[in-house]
This record gives C-alpha cells, structure tokens and sequence, in this order.
C-alpha cells in the first residue's frame, strides 16, 4: 500500500500538529474503521483539501498578528519627562486580518459539517446550524442529544459548542451584516486608557448598545479558536470511529499523551487492540464481560 501524499498538497509537513492531527491521524483511524472505501475517500479529500488549509491559514493569521503585536508592545517608549508627543504604536492591516480569521473560521465550521454528514447521515450546511437549528432541521447539538442517547459523552461535548465556536461565527455575521441580527463588529488597535497606559488590540461584538460578547484580547481569542477547531475537527471523526472499528471489541480509540507524541508527526489519536480482550481470547489473561472501549480524552 502506498503511503499518504500529504506534503506536495500542503505547504508544511506532518511536524506541524495540526497537518499530523488532521491527516495522518485521521486517514489512519478511517483505514481501521468499518466504512466504504468511497466514503473514506470522501472524508480524507475534505480533511486534506479543504478543512487542513483553512486551519494552517487560522494559525498563520495568530501568529503573525501576535509576534508583530508583541513586538510592538515591547518596542513601545512611554513619553519622558516634560514630552510634548507619544508615538502611539498601531498594527498594519489589524482590521482586514480580524475579518479574514472569522471568514476562514466560518468556512472551516461550513466544511466540517460535511465530514459529519458523511459520517452520521444528516444534511447540515450553514456554519451556525452548529448551534442553531434552521427549520425544519435540529442543529448538531439536539441532533446529538436526540440519537447520542448510548454515548453520554458524545452529548456533554457537543453542548459545550456553543460556548466554544458561537463567538466566531457571530463575530463574523456581524462582519458581513453589520447591525443585523447578529450586531456588530468592534475592532480596537492599540491604544491608551484613560490612565495612560497602552492596551493591545481587542476585539468584541456589540447588539443594540450593549456588549454580547465582551472585549478580549485578538490573539489570545484567534489562539483559542484554533485550538478548538482542531479538536472539533478530530473529535468528530473520533466520536463515529468509537462505534465503527473494522474488529469491533477488539480495537479502540487510544489517546497519546501529549508528552509522549513523536516530534515528527504528533498525532494524539490513534486505533489500538484492546489487550485485555485479545489475551482472553488467547486465553492469556481473566476480564470482566462486557465490551471494553478507549474512551476519547477531550483535552
């Protein structure tokens, strides 16, 4: 069997967690699951072509925006003794970077439900329909809730998507229908407060003359989000994969520690035999009846 391609589609390697943890990783859990060939195909050309590029192009826009606004943070001189000017430190293009982060967040959220409908047989399109049902559809959380019922865990995580993955997609409402439903967009750069000090840029979005979403810091907001989309974008998978392995009771989804993953290609998922039950059909070793399952981490 050939090995995947992933390098001469992506412009980084599998050194990158996120190009480990959204390709290998997951092509790697679908080649141990029980699924047509098609579909794999399907969902491995998603993950590659579409969900990876958005997110390296997310953390591109983080880390950009972060080493200049540190940089400029830590260049900044606050005016002497007697000064009569301050030069008030600004970061180029903060606004038109801010609106390109939530355009690929949504887009991000957009495509990955097609991995959800492939997987679990549902029709989904709009990013918001994460959260918000669009009718007559359920969104993903009551649709989880209403047929998740042998997988409590499954149900606790996706309850905490609107928490987790809201923000961005109203942020960016706000962005493309500014005062409408979703309010507005409010973007500062640096500046300095009443007392004199200088503030980094924040961010936050306000409806109807009160804040919905309080200022917090750009960077911080835009590392999280990547963070919680990597994970939604794997844990998807790992929430079907659980219920699908090729040798069902014998393979299960393992987590990898964080210590404990290969600089080369840190994955943290992967499918492993479940040694107790493969030593009691060896005759090997003494387990309690009843399926034994890797439980997913949800860190």
């Amino acid at each position: 069997m050939l090995p995947f391609v992933v390098a001469q589609k992506l412009d980084q390697g599998v050194t990158n967690s996120i190009v480990a943890r959204l390709t290998l990783q997951n092509f790697e859990l679908l080649q141990n699951c029980a699924i047509a060939k098609d579909k794999t195909e399907t969902i491995q050309a998603i993950y590659l072509s579409e969900l990876t590029p958005k997110l390296l192009r997310l953390s591109q826009i983080h880390d950009t925006l972060r080493a200049d606004i540190e940089s400029k943070d830590a260049g900044y001189k606050p005016p002497g003794k007697g000064a009569t000017s301050v030069v008030l430190p600004q970061v180029m293009q903060l606004e038109e970077e801010c609106r390109n982060y939530l355009y690929e967040a949504k887009n991000f959220l957009r495509d990955l439900l097609k991995v959800f409908n492939l997987l679990f047989g549902t029709s989904f399109e709009e990013a918001s329909e994460w959260t918000m049902g669009k009718k007559p559809k359920p969104s993903v959380v009551t649709f989880a809730e209403a047929n998740f019922q042998n997988q409590p865990d499954h149900i606790r995580y996706l309850q905490q998507l609107p928490r987790c993955i809201d923000p961005f997609v109203k942020m960016r409402n706000a962005v493309e229908h500014p005062g409408g439903h979703s309010g507005d967009l409010v973007i500062r750069n640096f500046r300095f407060e009443p007392d004199g000090k200088l503030s980094a840029p924040d961010w936050r979005r306000d409806k109807d003359g009160q804040t919905e979403y309080s200022p917090v810091s750009i960077v911080e907001d835009m590392r999280v989000g990547v963070h919680n989309l990597l994970t939604l974008a794997e844990d998807i998978l790992v929430m079907w994969a659980v219920d699908h392995a090729a040798v069902p009771g014998l393979m299960g989804i393992g987590v990898i520690p964080k210590a404990n993953r290969n600089p080369a290609c840190p994955i943290k998922y992967k499918m492993e035999r479940h040694d107790e039950v493969v030593g009691q059909i060896a005759g090997l070793a003494k387990v309690s009846p009843g399926r034994a399952e890797a439980r997913p981490a949800r860190t």
